[in-house]
Order: structure tokens, then C-alpha cells, then sequence
């Protein structure tokens, strides 16, 4: 009886938080749509094809993690797992769009690689799930063709954080 009701609770939640995914869905939704949009300039399709690999990648760290049969899933992990995936788009977002800012501003060469340089360290520096295929991970980390040259496997938020304290500096 409990394994059923749990498992009915779970199909609800899960139903509901497929329709209400908040700010990952809105990401990825308005990301696609620019990719999608043969007349939008091609660095900026560029971009949203990171920004949609990204949180490609983070949702199917987090989706292996809720499918996960050998450890069991209780409501509050399934919360905080949304959450944080919720959260981390939220940073992504946040941390290219002043990236690109501050990249941006900057008039001389030297100090736009500086910019660069300070976002891809803090991205590759705080790994989030510490995945071992560095090479999939890198993907865009050495690509000059893409100006978003970070880490799939990023802890946004503490990125975000020490790029916003090394620029300070």
C-alpha cells in the first residue's frame, strides 16, 4: 500500500513538475527558439547552442540521479534535485549574459581575453558533478570558433562567484 501510494505521489509530482519547470524550461524554451532562428546572427546561435547543451547535460545529470534504482528518492530529494537544477540554469543564464557584458565593454583585445580568461577558469574550477569525461565536458572549453568556451560540468552558482571576485580584483 505505502509502495503504491508513494509511487502514485511520485507519477503527480512528477507530472506537475514536468509542466511547471519554471526557469530551467524558460532557458531552454527561449535558448531553442534562438537556435532555431535561421535569421538571428550566427554568434548568437552559438550561444544558445551552448546554453542548450548545457542544460542538456544538467538535466540528464540530474534525470540519471532521480532514475537512479540502487539509492531510494524521497520527496524532499526529488524537490531539491528540481530545485538545483532550477537554480543552476538560472546562474548559467546569469553568468553568460555578464560575461558577455563585461566582454562586451571592454575595448582593447588584452583586456577581452582577461574577461574570457576569467570566465572559462571559473568555469572549468568549480566542477559540479566532477564528471571524468573531460572530454565531453571541454567540448567548447578550447573552441575559438565559440565565444562561450566553458565547462559543461560547472557549479554555476560558485562560478558565477569567483568570476565575479576576480574581475573585482
Amino acid at each position: 500500500m505505502a509502495k503504491t501510494f508513494i509511487s502514485i505521489f511520485m507519477f503527480l509530482f512528477l507530472s506537475v513538475g514536468m509542466t511547471a519547470q519554471e526557469v530551467f524550461k524558460q532557458i531552454l524554451d527561449s535558448s531553442n527558439k534562438v537556435l532555431m532562428d535561421n535569421h538571428e546572427d550566427v554568434g548568437i546561435r552559438k550561444i544558445a547552442l551552448f546554453k542548450v547543451d548545457a542544460l542538456t547535460y544538467l538535466n540528464t545529470q540530474v534525470m540519471a540521479e532521480i532514475n537512479d534504482t540502487t539509492s531510494e528518492l524521497t520527496p524532499e530529494r526529488m524537490t531539491h534535485l528540481i530545485a538545483m537544477r532550477d537554480s543552476q540554469a538560472y546562474y548559467m543564464y546569469d553568468y553568460i549574459n555578464s560575461f558577455l557584458k563585461e566582454y562586451g565593454r571592454m575595448k582593447r583585445q588584452a583586456e577581452k581575453d582577461r574577461v574570457l580568461r576569467i570566465f572559462r577558469d571559473a568555469s572549468v574550477s568549480n566542477p559540479l558533478y566532477n564528471d571524468p569525461d573531460r572530454q565531453f565536458v571541454l567540448a567548447y572549453y578550447n573552441r575559438e570558433d565559440f565565444l562561450t568556451q566553458f565547462s559543461l560540468d560547472t557549479d554555476w552558482v560558485k562560478a558565477f562567484e569567483e568570476a565575479k571576485k576576480k574581475l573585482r580584483q
